[in-house]
């Protein structure tokens, strides 16, 4: 893959401060690789924003130019922490037909991920990962030693981006990438913890949006207690759904049993050490089955493990870089009571799924050696901006219905569209989610207030 490159200077930036950046040279397209329209480049941006001349790092970002009359570009902000934009667009539009049509869609990946200079740690240490569950063993203190180690060795590696992976030092490239495409304004479309993303965005350059569309909406401004207990009960009302499936569905590999108590047989043999997966990795492998969702994979994955076929099987995860996590989240420990004390909580919240795999991402924070440049707060957008679309599935089982209803609230002029039905990402769902999303991208129409989607 050829990448072109840019080299723009951007200054401090506060409050809701727009960027100022030099004259932007045009970005050297060039095809991503043979047989795709999709164009790759770079854009080079400081590592740190308040100090320009400490260095810079190349941000990919790619472009799937519009097939019709172009109206701008929409800027689409992948999840994680530690999915790819850039795949994302390789692998096929991630907007409707409608809205490709008449916008260009520029992706990137974000700052210390894939080809954006990506944190590097010693590979022995991120094999080893820590038990991070109490009644397995697990100890406060064991993780937090863990997590310095690992720390030290993605510093030496990574050098000092480890301290500038904030969603703070995202939104900032993002606008730095809005000056080189030569744009006035962006409108702006995040999915998951890229959410996050648009909503730093739109903070810190609310001039600079022509909208906001923010589908399965992150939550900054709760307390880490509230975040893991509302995290583990979205979980849990995920496989609540997929047990009412599985018992009302004969073609369930698991029909007339009770899934709760074979996730429960199953999670036992985990904590015992008898299980190919440790607890956390039980948890991540069958809730992150319920982003599409797939019900009968999810089915015949737990018959697999309770029958001992999947001894080898390596547990299905998704990219979660700590360091990306670490620069939005700061967490505290006053000691292990506290810390068991949580844990108690957020397992009451999720009493079949016991926990979310944020749980050992926020023991590690604790004692994360680098900076938290971005720490939780209540979203703060100018009124300004124009109203902003929240799209949420009422059964996700990552980012939480009640976290969509809770950002609706911070943002005064937000619309909350909301589909009936289940999995992680909504846009795309069924004709009436890709109505309203283009219909807002198009002609910057919300829906009315209250308006669902069905399932």
């Amino acid at each position: 893959m050829r990448l072109g490159s840019v080299l723009l200077t951007a200054a401090l930036l506060t409050g809701s401060t727009t960027a100022t950046a030099t004259a932007a040279p045009a970005i050297d397209w060039q095809p991503c690789r043979d047989g795709t329209t999709v164009e790759c480049a770079t854009v080079t941006v400081p590592i740190d924003y308040a100090r320009p001349e400490a260095g810079t790092i190349d941000v990919a970002i790619a472009r799937s130019e519009a097939t019709g009359r172009r109206q701008g570009t929409l800027f689409f902000m992948p999840g994680g922490p530690g999915d790819s934009g850039v795949d994302r667009l390789l692998r096929g539009n991630v907007v409707p037909d409608a809205v490709a049509e008449r916008f260009d869609v520029v992706s990137f990946d974000p700052r210390g991920t894939n080809r954006s200079h990506p944190i590097m740690c010693d590979a022995n240490l991120v094999a080893a990962m820590p038990n991070a569950v109490p009644e397995a063993g697990a100890h406060l203190a064991d993780i937090q030693e863990y997590a310095r180690d690992l720390g030290a060795s993605c510093r030496e590696h990574t050098g000092p981006l480890i301290d500038h992976v904030d969603t703070v030092s995202v939104a900032r490239d993002i606008d730095t990438i809005r000056a080189a495409l030569g744009e006035r304004q962006l409108t702006l479309y995040g999915r998951s913890y890229g959410t996050l993303a648009g909503q730093m965005y739109a903070e810190n350059f609310p001039r600079r949006v022509r909208g906001l569309v923010l589908d399965s909406v992150f939550d900054h401004g709760l307390p880490v207690s509230t975040f893991l207990t509302t995290q583990v009960a979205t979980a849990e009302d995920s496989f609540t759904e997929f047990a009412k499936w599985c018992a009302a569905d004969a073609s369930c590999a698991l029909h007339g049993q009770d899934v709760g108590q074979v996730y429960g047989e199953l999670w036992d043999k985990a904590v015992a050490g008898e299980l190919s997966l440790s607890p956390m990795n039980l948890s991540m492998d069958i809730v992150n089955r319920f982003y599409t969702p797939d019900w009968p994979g999810t089915a015949n994955r737990l018959r697999e493990l309770s029958g001992g076929v999947a001894a080898t099987r390596a547990a299905t995860t998704v990219p979660f870089p700590i360091p990306a996590f670490c620069g939005d989240q700061r967490v505290r420990f006053s000691s292990e009571r506290e810390w068991l004390s949580l844990w108690h909580k957020q397992s009451a919240a999720g009493p079949t799924i016991r926990t979310h795999n944020a749980w050992l991402a926020l023991s590690m924070c604790s004692a994360w050696p680098a900076a938290t440049p971005n720490p939780q707060h209540v979203t703060d957008i100018d009124r300004g901006v124009p109203p902003v679309l929240i799209l949420n599935s009422l059964h996700d089982p990552a980012t939480s219905y009640e976290w969509a209803k809770d950002v609706h609230r911070q943002i005064d002029r937000s619309v909350l569209l909301t589909y009936d039905g289940w999995g992680h990402g909504v846009t795309t769902r069924t004709d009436c989610t890709k109505a309203v999303f283009t219909d807002y991208v198009v002609h910057g129409r919300t829906p009315r207030p209250g308006t669902h989607c069905a399932a």
